[in-house]
């Protein structure tokens, strides 16, 4: 990082005073003081009125007067003083990433480490730190970040607008389901825009476990936070007290002491099954949105890597972003994105997945019974809802009525047997004995059933390979919405 204008520094009042006096002692006034100065630094014009602000440490409007690094140059020269005397004597730099004391704590460019611990791995959060945080919503400047670390603990702090904003972050974090999971959820419910937003990371959702997911994640990696909490509230009648009574039971970390603030928006009925109106949480830090928004990019290339972990974060994914359509039967499933970026990365995400897809202006479609047998076998519909209509049981009950899942329904009756297509006519009632080889055949296509002649009769029997994949779906068989 170069910068190019020059710097100041702010001085102790004892230091200040006697190098100007000692300077001006031996040029005989402020004025002839100020004309040498002048002459030897050309960046800008000292005045004698100059000299007297310096001397006083204030401006006439009281704030304080920060002075020239040149200036300082030229005053330790005319006194005989080392200039790491005046450092010493410094009491703040302005633009602090110049002061000595300080460099060793820039954040420099290093590669992302990971590290094993009794079988489960960690992120060492040290090494993925960004160098300069986003620009701050009063000074419109990329600060640098210093860092100062322990074998627990990162301390992360910058300047935004001149005023210390330190956070305490854990040095190693888990890489686990909750690790994928909570920053799916916040870049897909949090506030991640980098414009006029950088002061804070904040998230509000209907769904208490989208809010846990997002708290648990949240202290991870924070040692000390101060949450904020407030509901919005759209509809017609507004129950205050049953409102905070349904969060404070189902959040983690809001307890009765925090003030709630509940405010009511536009009066309309509400599509919510049960409308506790929106949660919001915000916590307020410009350099813990910087770390977070990096903490995201880090997350997303992790869960490419490893299918355990793409199954983590597509999870979150569907219970943010995910709809599902069915009317008896599942139809399809969409995934809805307007960011050009983050639709980028849900493609790979799928594609990791093997799920074919089909895509819109702001929708990935996903149709087809072995996508939506993908989706069930990795239980892509975990996180439960209980302010709207659940996504898990539309899924499940919708992927049960399947033509395809009732036709395997039928195969529990030969679990453990081999069997004829007269057989398998006499069991179900079929009125013509080539209509059992009809819905057989398809099954031997697909290897999930094999067969064998004995005394030129075919009998067939379940491949041993597939009994697991079976299971599976039986297990659907009794499965009753709680909806209906």
């Amino acid at each position: 990082m170069k910068h190019n204008k020059e710097y100041s520094i702010f001085l102790r009042d004892s230091f200040r005073k006697r190098i100007f006096n000692i300077a001006i002692t031996k040029f005989g006034s402020q004025q002839k003081l100020a004309d040498y100065l002048n002459s030897k630094i050309k960046s800008r014009h000292i005045m004698r009125r100059s000299i007297g602000y310096w001397i006083k440490g204030r401006h006439y409007f009281g704030y304080n007067l920060f002075i020239p690094i040149g200036v300082v140059k030229e005053l330790c020269l005319i006194n005989k003083i080392n200039l790491k005397w005046a450092f010493k004597n410094a009491i703040k730099f302005n633009r602090p990433w110049f002061d000595p004391r300080n460099k060793k704590f820039l954040i420099r460019s290093k590669k992302m480490k990971i590290i094993k611990k009794n079988g489960q791995e960690y992120l060492d959060i040290y090494s993925i730190l960004p160098k300069e945080t986003l620009p701050a919503a009063r000074s419109k400047k990329n600060l640098p970040l210093f860092a100062k670390k322990d074998n627990y603990f990162v301390q992360l702090w910058s300047e935004s607008s001149w005023r210390p904003s330190k956070i305490k972050l854990r040095r190693f974090i888990k890489i686990n389901e909750l690790f994928f999971t909570g920053a799916a959820v916040y870049a897909s419910e949090g506030l991640t825009k980098t414009e006029n937003y950088n002061d804070c990371i904040w998230l509000g959702n209907s769904e208490p476990a989208v809010i846990n997911f997002f708290l648990r994640w949240l202290d991870s990696f924070l040692n000390h936070y101060k949450l904020s909490f407030s509901i919005d509230y759209n509809g017609r009648n507004c129950n205050e007290k049953n409102i905070r009574d349904f969060w404070n039971q189902n959040i983690l970390f809001l307890k009765e002491s925090h003030r709630l603030e509940i405010r009511k928006k536009a009066a309309y009925n509400s599509a919510l099954k049960n409308n506790f109106g929106v949660l919001k949480v915000r916590v307020s830090n410009t350099v813990l949105k910087t770390f977070t928004l990096k903490l995201l990019d880090i997350a997303k290339k992790l869960a490419l890597k490893k299918k355990k972990h793409t199954i983590f974060y597509l999870r979150s994914l569907l219970a943010c972003e995910g709809c599902v359509y069915t009317s008896s039967v599942l139809k399809e499933i969409s995934i809805g994105c307007s960011s050009e970026r983050e639709k980028g990365f849900i493609r790979k995400l799928l594609k990791k997945m093997e799920l074919n897809f089909c895509e819109r202006k702001e929708q990935f479609k996903i149709s087809g019974w072995n996508r939506f047998f993908t989706l069930y076998k990795a239980d892509a519909f975990k996180i439960k809802q209980i302010n709207s209509n659940s996504k898990k049981e539309n899924f499940l009950l919708g992927f049960k009525n399947h033509q395809k899942t009732q036709r395997l329904f039928k195969l529990r009756k030969f679990k453990n047997k081999d069997f004829t297509a007269k057989k398998w006519q006499n069991v179900f009632g079929l009125k013509k004995y080539i209509s059992a080889h009809k819905f057989l055949n398809p099954l031997i296509e697909e290897k999930i059933l094999l067969f064998y002649f004995k005394k030129n009769v075919k009998y067939y029997y379940i491949n041993s390979k597939n009994k697991p994949f079976l299971e599976s779906i039986w297990r659907l068989r009794n499965y009753k919405s709680l909806i209906i």
